[in-house]
């Protein structure tokens, strides 16, 4: 028996309440997903979702704290048929620092965070294939993992790079002129001092990696 549900496009606002900085965690399943600047003054994130969405917002003190993911009765049957796609577009505020955690299932992904202001990147994904730009300024970590995925990996001009990678029957290809191998690990010339650097962990399966 195929299932063909009738998802929903919604339109979600959350305001920034005033908050210097935030927390993001976002879950997501089988569809395209994408993340990217470009939020109201006044908004931390202003996003068009399908599928439905649970979201849990906390204000301490300075810090926002948001959480959003499918509904349940999606995530349950992630497969149920092409208009249950969770197809989800999110626009941050590229003005507040935020320490953003995305859990990704089976989808397809366009992570651009090149505009905005994150304090750590944590992601993890399944068969999933993923474009990921890394924000152009500031120092940061960012942990990767990832299963059986196809991942391109682009570091901004001007941005240096530490990249440690513990790979399964992963095969990874990085630009080694802008970041030459030593000593086990990929790193730009200048990553000790330079004022923006990105210090990234990877660990993969059966993932395809490529980083430029």
């Amino acid at each position: 028996i195929f299932f063909r549900g009738t998802a929903k496009s919604e339109e979600v606002s959350i305001d920034l309440q005033g908050a210097r900085e935030a927390s993001l965690k976002l879950s997501h399943g089988a569809g395209e997903f994408r993340v990217h600047s470009g939020a109201g003054v006044n908004e931390y994130i202003h996003a068009m979702i399908t599928g439905g969405v649970e979201q849990k917002v906390n204000r301490d003190g300075d810090k926002l704290d948001v959480k959003l993911r499918p509904t349940q009765e999606i995530m349950s049957f992630p497969m149920i048929g092409p208009s249950n796609q969770l197809d989800w577009d999110v626009a941050i505020n590229a003005n507040i620092p935020t320490a953003l955690k995305l859990n990704l299932g089976a989808n397809k992904s366009i992570i651009d965070l090149h505009d905005l202001n994150i304090t750590d990147l944590k992601l993890e994904t399944g068969a999933s294939e993923t474009q990921l730009t890394l924000p152009s300024k500031g120092r940061f970590h960012a942990d990767l993992d990832f299963g059986a995925a196809s991942l391109s990996i682009t570091v901004p001009d001007g941005l240096s790079a530490r990249i440690k990678a513990s790979l399964g029957a992963a095969s990874i290809n990085v630009d080694e002129s802008r970041f030459p191998r030593s000593s086990g690990y990929y790193q730009s010339p200048d990553y000790d001092t330079a004022v923006n650097a990105a210090d990234i962990t990877i660990d993969a399966g059966a993932a395809s990696i490529n980083i430029k």
